[in-house]
């Protein structure tokens, strides 16, 4: 039930319904007149013996169905997919870190060593610029 064929989409809405049922042999003594009075006020077609045996053809005939919901309570279930920036730089990080061995923390260091050895390599430059004036 669960298998697709290639042109068809799985469906979007899903509605499911509790069944239970119960039944009864035949109907209660107190409704058999009212059945019987609906019976030949109506056009259906009645048997040669009607008036001896009502009763039985009643019972053998009758069905009753009841429709009922066992809840009111509908539930609606609501699925998106979703990624803010925050989820795509965590994901981005976390598989360059998995998978290159690179964090954040250790580009940060990196950025900070250049800064030291051109800062360095500034200062050497300067202090021979400064013994060469004097």
């Amino acid at each position: 039930m669960n298998s697709y064929c290639s042109e068809c989409l799985q469906e979007c809405v899903i509605k499911n319904f509790i069944i239970q049922t119960s039944s009864l042999s035949l109907p209660g003594e107190w409704e058999m007149e009212k059945i019987k009075k609906f019976v030949e006020n109506s056009t259906i077609s009645l048997p040669t013996n009607w008036s001896r045996t009502w009763q039985d053809e009643i019972r053998k005939n009758y069905l009753a169905i009841n429709v009922v919901r066992e809840t009111s309570i509908v539930k609606n279930s609501t699925q998106s997919a979703t990624m803010d920036v925050v989820d795509v730089f965590s994901n981005v990080g976390g598989q360059t870190g998995l998978w290159i061995g690179i964090s954040l923390l250790s580009i940060m260091e990196l950025i900070e060593m250049l800064y030291r050895l051109i800062r360095n390599e500034f200062h050497i430059i300067r202090r021979k610029i400064q013994a060469n004036r004097q």
